[in-house]
């Protein structure tokens, strides 16, 4: 072998972009899909990181994806196998995708996603103040148990807006859709599939 010679194991990582279709906070999108990706990796693919993310952000409805660049070192199918596995897992909804290079996208994702938009402006005054709106997603939470799972949440100037994922966007839909009956604070609200 040459001096300078580069070995198998010394080869450049694989550069992916990944695209989720989650609309989660980067704070959210770091705890629910960087730092757990970044451990399975450390355990089955040392030297393979998530070096950047990012969230395309509406002014008026929040975070409507988010993305991911990542290193992947050692062998590649076993890499991106990784990759897809810990981020079904974790929560990434149908629509989500990778790119390797000038490759064709690959499609991922399992958990659909149904938002709850709650009116923060025009209710009356003592809704507001007599009701929390943490009350109201604990309550949702313990309803769905676990079909669904709250990822993040944007507050917005009008409204506020809960992402739910889940496998069964039927059900989801079912619970959040008869929480305008149920919660005070839920009047008005609206009920969105978002993936």
């Amino acid at each position: 072998m040459p001096l300078f010679g580069r070995s198998k194991d010394d080869a450049p990582p694989l550069l992916v972009d990944v695209h989720l279709a989650a609309r989660v906070q980067p704070v959210h999108r770091g705890e629910i899909y960087e730092e757990p990706l970044q451990a399975a990796f450390d355990q089955f693919l040392p030297g393979s990181k998530v070096v950047g993310g990012g969230s395309q952000l509406d002014p008026t409805q929040g975070v409507l994806s988010c993305d991911l660049e990542v290193e992947l070192c050692g062998d590649r199918d076993k890499g991106l196998d990784v990759l897809v596995k810990v981020l079904e897992h974790y929560g990434a909804p149908v629509g989500s995708s990778y790119t390797v290079g000038d490759e064709a996208t690959v499609p991922f994702g399992r958990t659909h996603g149904v938002a709850l938009s709650l009116d923060g402006t025009s209710l009356p005054a003592e809704v507001y103040a007599t009701n929390d709106v943490n009350e109201l997603i604990g309550a949702l939470t313990t309803e769905l148990g676990e079909v669904a799972t709250l990822q993040s949440w944007w507050e917005g100037p009008q409204r506020t807006n809960l992402y739910f994922y889940g496998n069964d966007a039927a059900q989801i839909r079912d619970v959040l859709s008869s929480a305008a009956s149920r919660f005070p604070l839920a009047q008005s609200s609206l009920v969105e599939d978002i993936a």
